[in-house]
């Protein structure tokens, strides 16, 4: 859907969440290696959240173009 040209999709990213999720129910994952999943899914949640707000920049962008517009025919 929305594809950053410097990085990974949404959908790519939310995968990894999704995996990186899963991997830490594991009750037998070290705790080092706990530490560094849950470090990686904190920079993915950042990643995500960029993703969201610039579809809502996007949206409120277009919104108010429309609104232009409709302005325009109406006045």
């Amino acid at each position: 859907m929305l594809k950053s040209n410097t990085g990974p999709s949404y959908q790519e990213l939310s995968a990894e969440l999704d995996q990186l999720l899963a991997a830490l129910q594991n009750p037998d994952v070290p705790i080092d290696e706990a530490v560094k999943l849950y470090e990686r899914g904190l920079q993915l949640v950042q990643q995500l959240e960029a993703h969201i707000k610039t579809a809502e920049n996007k949206i409120s962008k277009q919104k108010l173009q429309a609104a232009g517009e409709q302005a325009e025919r109406q006045g």
